[in-house]
């Protein structure tokens, strides 16, 4: 292709404005509102898989302005009243097609490319750890902007309408929307549309589990899917005839024909865990998943402590080890008699760390995890909570309430007598309930604050 033909399409068209538009829009997101993207261990500058995974997320608002400027682009014939005049030409109409498919897919990719390059050269300086996983999740996201180009290109030359644009760019927003909210977990929607088509958005949801990736089977089908979609839209802006047009339509039905039943049949299949995200590393007794690895300096002190604290008991643990996967909303966290587990991806634990009161939670409940869900929140749960907060204060002999700035001044009176209620006790009986606490905490039995007060369960 002659790159002057190029670099004059380059400046007559749309396409330098929508890349503008697109990295207004992707640094405006990301610079103007706080969300998991914004905070370790998810932020999307800290490591590489989750900048590109991240940057697929933006494409619900990226897609449509590719999809309008491709629209707007398209009509441009139309407006000028050339078509009969370059129907009338020799030249294939693919040759001109292609310059300008060129233009505005190509810089439109640049601009995507950008977004996920300034938020990968921060990684190194973060601390996050090199892997490939980001490559397909960037190939299938460029290839995305361009499908979303092309079909705009050849949906504006189809039908040159002034609405046309507004009304493509807006269809395509509610689309991936609509997949996205569908695909999304504990959603109202879920199973409104079937997961391979969801699956066929450009736009990755939200992020939330950082030592997962996006399967092969994901990858491939929606590469497929984008390709056959890009081949139509760049078929429909070069036809000259309804025939073609008409044929235009093929490549992407084979698409969709291909990628549907390669595409995997749940959301939960869509992830697979990195291995290399997951694989520990550890300073003496405390231990992080690679993917944390930035986090080890800030728990290694306080793990220690808890251990040794934690290490006047009978059968006490003897490690601390951080989650190395994502607790569900309605899933116990696990727990192990000679491990201290705890879940970094909590963001109360991490507001911990900077405070230097980790120790606090790792040795509540001497040593075990809560019994309780997500959506624990019942008056058992405000019992498991009261007696954690006795035990930690027990270990650090200062006391604290875990958590427990919502509470009323009723709730907290109540605690505080129950507080007193454990403190009255002789030591050697403090020391026994704290025992039974723990086994009470190992296996998710009897009430703990019960056990802690010596009271009948209520």
């Amino acid at each position: 292709m002659n790159t002057r033909v190029l670099r004059i399409e380059l400046r007559r068209s749309i396409a330098p404005w929508a890349t503008l538009a697109i990295l207004v829009v992707a640094f405006g997101f990301l610079a103007s509102f706080s969300g998991p993207w914004t905070r370790a261990p998810l932020a999307w500058d800290e490591q590489w898989t989750h900048t590109a995974e991240w940057t697929r997320f933006l494409l619900v608002f990226l897609w449509p302005i590719a999809i309008g400027a491709g629209a707007i682009q398209g009509m441009r014939d139309s407006r000028s009243g050339m078509i009969e005049l370059l129907a009338t030409m020799p030249r294939p109409g693919w040759h001109r097609a292609a310059k300008l498919a060129a233009a505005l897919g190509g810089l439109l990719a640049l601009g995507y490319l950008f977004v996920f390059a300034v938020g990968a050269v921060q990684v190194p300086f973060k601390g996050g750890f090199f892997t490939f996983g980001w490559l397909s999740i960037v190939l299938v996201g460029v290839l995305a902007i361009l499908a979303g180009a092309w079909i705009g290109l050849g949906i504006g030359r189809l039908l040159p309408h002034p609405l046309t644009a507004p009304a493509v760019a807006i269809a395509a927003f509610v689309t991936v929307i609509l997949f996205q909210i569908a695909g999304s977990e504990g959603s109202v929607l879920v199973g409104a549309v079937p997961s391979r088509v969801s699956l066929l958005s450009p736009a990755m949801d939200v992020i939330n589990d950082p030592f997962s990736t996006t399967s092969g089977r994901m990858d491939l089908g929606q590469a497929v899917w984008f390709a056959g979609l890009a081949v139509t839209g760049f078929l429909l802006l070069a036809a000259r005839t309804k025939r073609m047009k008409g044929l235009a339509i093929a490549p992407a039905l084979v698409a969709a024909a291909i990628a549907v039943p390669v595409l995997p049949a749940t959301m939960a299949e869509a992830k697979v865990v990195d291995p290399r995200a997951t694989a520990m590393v550890c300073d003496g007794p405390v231990c992080v998943p690679r993917m944390l690895e930035a986090d080890l300096p800030g728990i290694a002190g306080p793990g220690k402590e808890a251990l040794r604290l934690l290490g006047t008991l009978p059968d006490a643990p003897v490690k601390v080890t951080a989650l190395d996967r994502r607790v569900d909303f309605d899933e116990v966290p696990p727990r192990a008699a000679d491990t201290v587990y705890v879940d970094l991806l909590d963001w109360s634990v991490r507001s911990l760390m900077k405070s230097g009161d980790l120790t606090r939670v790792l040795v509540a409940g001497a040593g075990t995890p809560t019994c309780y869900t997500l959506h624990g929140g019942d008056r058992s749960f405000l019992d498991e909570l009261t007696a954690r907060s006795i035990t930690s204060s027990w270990f650090l002999g200062e006391w604290k309430m875990l958590e427990g700035s919502w509470l009323s001044e009723d709730k907290k009176n109540e605690i505080l007598r129950d507080r007193d209620t454990f403190q009255a006790l002789p030591p050697d009986v403090r020391r026994t309930r704290i025992i039974a606490q723990r086994q009470a905490g190992l296996t998710c039995q009897g009430n703990q604050l019960d056990i802690l007060v010596g009271r009948g369960t209520r």
